[in-house]
């Protein structure tokens, strides 16, 4: 009889496993509770997290919490992670006391005409060179080795600030400081773009990346003046810089990383990164009467989605292994997934998709919107994982805003490897998006709950689908950034 007993026990505990198994969305639907990410949202967001800002005490406080979120969920740490962290290097900046550029004796002022980018003060004086965009052609035929190097910012045919200035602009500071140069000057020509705010932005305290080097890296303002003009003319002029009073401090930043290691014996090898960043803006001591930013939407919403795909692929591993990144200081420039693609803790060759959750917040809640949709192969099955929790997969509904190129998945896309962003519903930048968009109010207590449980629901589903689907996701035909991926897993 007890045999019998046990057998019966034994059968309906395969049924049921197997069942289990067969069954992904219901157990996402056990999984991720609508309890459990309101506890998450709470803490991360609440008063007492002053904004998460980098380089606060709070914002260390957020990722010891995640951290010991992975290890309650039984997740791997990595080489290169200390308990989960990877430690990072970045500076804060002021503006310098005064800056002087001087072009076949035309003198350029501070704010004025110029602001200070990046390096630290100097005081050159000799040959100038125009190089076009900067790009290494140009400055190569420019011959920039020992001299001031000025070029436009951005790339020919482009217009899009945010990719200029987060992306373009360092990857010439290392160009140039490679080629030998001894100043970069980028004059501000995109089109709608007011010099006075620029001017302003790089007037204000600053936090960047932590170079090897202090290249001396300058934005200008574009003008008809003769002598700019001459120089972009004939390529050549003679002149100085002068930069006076610059202030650089180190700012202690990390990143949170676990693993979920794969169940497949070839899959194993490659790589998922499922993240998000759980970073914000801070305080503002003038915004009366609030004035904590608590960034609920921007971005704890996409941090728990983050560690809901943990908990759930923790305790269904898929075939292809997973990192999970928290990633900090994306307010200020997207530095830590900057930092992470640049100290990979696995090759970016076996990295073979970036699934980002990030968001301003959410004016539609019948859907999710994934910027990068159409740009992968697995278009399809988001919209499956989207619609088996009654949400639509929805497209940029804003390419004007250039929101790709604004959140952490670009800094993995720009190295090949291809990657979208998982957001909230948004339909426009409109009054109902920005009353919480970086501002006081986006708090905990003005969330949508039963919107958002289908939110995360789907975004677990999907990083399900993805790192057990057989093939290996890849870009369109076409896109943008085929021939880097081209390049990075040599096809």
């Amino acid at each position: 009889m007890m045999k019998r007993i046990l057998l019966v026990g034994f059968v309906t505990g395969f049924v049921i496993s197997l069942s289990a198994q067969n069954d992904p969305v219901n157990d996402v639907a056990n999984t991720v509770l609508i309890q459990d990410v309101e506890a998450h949202l709470t803490f991360l967001a609440a008063d007492e997290m002053r904004g998460r800002n980098t380089g606060s005490p709070e914002i260390d406080i957020a990722a010891n919490y995640i951290a010991s979120f992975f290890k309650q969920q039984g997740l791997k740490t990595l080489p290169g992670a200390d308990r989960y962290f990877q430690s990072m290097e970045l500076q804060s900046m002021k503006a310098p006391k005064d800056i002087e550029f001087v072009v076949n004796g035309q003198l350029f002022k501070m704010k004025d005409d110029v602001a200070l980018m990046g390096g630290d003060s100097v005081s050159i004086a000799g040959e100038i060179v125009f190089a076009g965009y900067g790009s290494r052609d140009e400055m190569m035929k420019a011959k920039v080795k020992d001299k001031i190097v000025v070029t436009y910012t951005g790339n020919a045919g482009e217009n899009n600030l945010a990719k200029a200035f987060l992306h373009d602009a360092v990857v010439k500071t290392e160009l140039a400081h490679e080629l030998g140069a001894k100043a970069l000057v980028e004059i501000q020509a995109l089109p709608g773009i007011p010099w006075l705010g620029v001017a302003e932005h790089l007037s204000k305290e600053r936090i960047s990346l932590k170079k090897g080097f202090a290249l001396p890296h300058l934005w200008m303002k574009n003008s008809d003046n003769a002598a700019i003009t001459a120089l972009k003319k004939t390529q050549r002029a003679s002149g100085s810089l002068k930069v006076r009073g610059t202030n650089r401090k180190e700012i202690r930043a990390k990143n949170v990383i676990a693993m979920v290691e794969g169940t497949d014996a070839k899959l194993k090898n490659e790589f998922v990164v499922i993240s998000a960043h759980y970073d914000h803006v801070g305080v503002n001591p003038n915004s009366k009467p609030d004035s904590i930013f608590n960034g609920a939407r921007d971005n704890a919403i996409g941090t728990v989605a983050m560690m809901e795909a943990a908990k759930f692929l923790s305790k269904f591993p898929p075939k292809r292994s997973v990192l999970f990144m928290a990633l900090t200081a994306e307010e200020v420039g997207m530095l830590g997934s900057l930092w992470y693609v640049a100290h990979p803790l696995v090759p970016l060759n076996q990295t073979v998709f970036n699934f980002n959750c990030d968001g301003a917040g959410y004016n539609d809640t019948t859907m999710a919107t994934i910027i990068g949709l159409e740009r992968t192969s697995f278009q399809e099955n988001l919209t499956k994982a989207c619609s088996k929790f009654g949400l639509k997969a929805a497209t940029d509904p804003m390419p004007e805003q250039n929101l790709y190129e604004r959140s952490d998945n670009y800094s993995f896309a720009a190295k090949g490897i291809p990657a979208i962003d998982f957001s909230p519903g948004t339909k426009a930048f409109d009054e109902q998006l920005m009353k919480y968009y970086h501002q006081p109010a986006d708090e905990v207590s003005t969330l949508d709950f039963n919107y958002l449980i289908k939110f995360f629901r789907s975004f677990v589903y999907a990083n399900h689908l993805l790192c057990n689907q057989p093939q290996k996701p890849v870009w369109t035909a076409g896109d943008k950034f085929e021939l880097e991926s081209k390049k990075l897993y040599g096809k």
